[in-house]
């Protein structure tokens, strides 16, 4: 080996330069400065980014996010993308496998292919009003997530049950691989499929068509995962190049006589014994016997087949939304094709109706026993009602697109919500932004009338109010992840002037102790997550919000989750002005304590064995995921006081949002 020895002035400079590097990295700081050697910029495009943070803000110089610039990223958790970003680009996270979840501004306009594909622990995700061009198969095996929120004012981007479509919902994105529910039927808008749209679902085992699909494309249903009944319609003609390809947990696919061209590679590598239901003497009956597929002219699909979309939102109004939606080409060298083809002009899409209408002849529309497709029992009018085996608790019962009621078999009990009850689903986002112009009109208000007070002789003379400059809004709120990761950090005194701890402020800090003070009103998401060491909390009856996960992972909360569970009001964890932060018990049929403001975000989540909640009066707000898989979840009784439900709240139980009537 060949050992040169260092000049000391060209020793030193280096010493120096490995100084001025160490001080720019930090440890989990979110340095965004010109020269941080974090992040790669050409221009205005990130190309790379080479950090290990957990917690990352993106530099407000860049407008681009470029090809693959965090892929295989393993510690990237949350992302704060600037406003300044107007597009991400081809896999830049791909394979971001700790990124839980993701807020694309309203000014980011384009999202490229595989953006976000393989973020395996991405559930939360935001999509902001003005992206208004999509990639091919954005989430694709995004394995945790079920749904995602689009910005009520975008036009473009259309959020269903679980799936995501183009603005009038003529085209199908991607059903999203963790949709609830064991049953996805297609809105009767949807006339295409775009590339890869049901690749690698976990929970869905059955799929039917939209009647007005007349393709199944290339690539469109490969690889479906979990899928295990496909039901397509009489409007199909063709079957195109490896639409089934690889669907390891294929048994069946319904294919009608008005199909007339299967191409060869259609089902290659899909299961041995996946059966062709069809008619003798049509195309698929030629095609399953010519290449080996066992062809089955009886079905064999549930009877219930219909959405069982645990939330079962109301098909939004999506007639003036625009006609067409360009997806973006593929740029990955595996998509061979896409399939954004097809006359979009959709006169009918506003006023669509949902396939799991009942109809008249005694079948589920779409399903025509002259076509052999599955139809009403003999002796019922219709398979919603025929009689559920005596060992099932509970059946959803669908009409016109609506989850109306549950009913218990055993005792005749209507589960659901109370007849009468009406609630505001919104999103958090919303909610804000509608108190933001609240707080902004009553301010307008206040500064154009003139305040006057009487003097003793009746006349009214002006008051005169002073405004401290001292007082700015940067210390009336503790901002967001200003104390993030200081592990150095054990004690803080909130000074009494805060009234808002913002996102992250403290989380992953060294926090052993802290009383909030009377002036704080709002603790935001994330504010004391996971500070492991924080065991003595004070939270005043000030505080009115409490957003999702302030203070999981605290040595707190942990600690009083695993204290006894004597089924008494002890099993509640109630703070700030009537928050319900928690639940303990393991009581099937609940009781909220009465003077209970707000079921607060992930309160009851994963309680599997609750199966009825009453809700006081004094319950006016149930924030997000308040009810998060609680699967056995069929009811709630009370609800009187009820005024706002956040969408989210009941993902993975059987209540829908659309039962608040509003």
């Amino acid at each position: 080996m060949d050992r040169r020895l260092i000049p000391p002035i060209a020793a030193t400079a280096l010493l120096g330069i490995m100084a001025v590097v160490g001080v720019t990295r930090g440890s989990g700081s979110d340095v965004t400065a010109a020269g941080d050697d974090r992040f790669r910029i050409d221009g205005t495009t990130l190309t790379a980014y080479l950090g290990d943070d957990t917690f990352v803000t993106l530099p407000d110089t860049i407008t681009v996010i470029g090809d693959e610039a965090f892929r295989g990223n393993t510690t990237l958790t949350t992302l704060e993308i600037p406003d300044s970003v107007t597009s991400i680009s081809y896999n830049a996270f791909k394979d971001c496998t700790a990124l839980t979840n993701v807020i694309i501004p309203d000014s980011v306009t384009r999202v490229g292919p595989g953006a976000f594909e393989g973020c395996t622990a991405l559930t939360s995700v935001e999509i902001g009003e003005n992206v208004s061009s999509w990639g091919t198969g954005v989430f694709t095996n995004c394995s945790a997530l079920a749904s995602a929120y689009v910005d009520k004012d975008n036009d473009y981007i259309t959020e269903y049950n679980g799936a995501l479509y183009n603005g009038n919902m003529t085209m199908l994105y991607e059903v999203l691989p963790a949709r609830e529910g064991d049953n996805y039927v297609m809105p009767e808008s949807v006339r295409d499929i775009d590339t890869y749209a049901f690749w690698n679902l976990v929970n869905t085992k059955n799929v039917k068509l939209s009647d007005k699909v007349t393709v199944v494309p290339t690539y469109s249903m490969t690889n479906m995962g979990s899928v295990e009944n496909v039901i397509l319609p009489s409007s199909v003609t063709a079957i195109e190049e490896k639409a089934f390809a690889g669907s390891a947990a294929l048994m069946q696919v319904g294919i009608p006589k008005s199909v007339t061209s299967i191409n060869k590679s259609a089902f290659i590598d899909c299961p041995e014994n996946m059966m062709i239901y069809t008619q003798r003497g049509t195309t698929a009956d030629t095609f399953g016997k010519d290449n080996n597929i066992t062809v089955i002219y009886d079905a064999q699909y549930p009877r219930d087949f219909m959405d069982s979309n645990v939330n079962m939102d109301e098909l939004p109004n999506i007639g003036d939304r625009p006609s067409q939606q360009t997806t973006e080409a593929s740029e990955s060298t595996e998509s061979e094709s896409s399939s954004n083809g097809g006359d979009n002009n959709d006169e009918d899409a506003s006023t669509s109706t949902n396939t799991n209408a009942v109809n008249t002849d005694n079948t589920i529309e779409g399903f025509s026993p002259e076509d052999g497709w599955l139809y009403a029992p003999e002796g019922y009018d219709s398979i919603l009602d025929a009689p559920d085996d005596e060992n099932v608790l509970g059946k959803t019962v669908v009409a016109a697109g609506r989850a109306v009621m549950l009913m218990n078999n055993h005792d005749g009990t209507v589960y659901g919500v109370p007849d009468g009850v009406k609630a505001d689903v919104t999103t958090e986002a919303e909610e804000k932004k509608r108190e933001e112009a609240e707080k902004t009109q009553e301010s307008d208000e206040s500064e154009s009338s003139e305040d006057v007070e009487t003097s003793a002789d009746g006349e009214t003379a002006s008051i005169s109010v002073t405004i401290d400059s001292n007082v700015s809004e940067q210390n009336v709120s503790i901002p967001q992840r200003k104390y993030y990761k200081q592990k150095t950090l054990t004690s803080f005194e909130i000074d009494d002037t805060i009234q808002s701890i913002g996102r992250l402020a403290f989380a992953e800090s060294g926090l052993k102790a802290i009383d909030i003070p009377n002036n704080v009103t709002t603790i935001e998401y994330g504010a004391f997550m996971n500070c492991d060491a924080l065991s003595d909390v004070t939270i005043p009856d000030t505080v009115e919000s409490i957003a999702t996960r302030a203070f999981s992972g605290t040595a707190w909360l942990d600690e009083w989750l695993s204290g006894d569970k004597d089924g008494t009001e002890d099993d509640f964890l109630v703070v700030g002005d009537g928050i319900l932060l928690a639940y303990r018990g393991k009581e099937e049929y609940v009781t909220i304590p009465d003077g209970v403001k707000q079921v607060g975000s992930e309160a009851f989540k994963g309680h599997t064995e609750i199966i009825n909640v009453d809700v006081p009066k004094s319950v006016t707000r149930i924030c997000a995921e308040a009810f998060r898989n609680c699967d056995s979840l069929i009811g709630l009784s009370g609800c009187e006081g009820l005024r706002t439900v956040i969408r989210g709240a009941f993902y993975g139980t059987q209540i829908s949002e659309t039962e608040f009537g509003n």
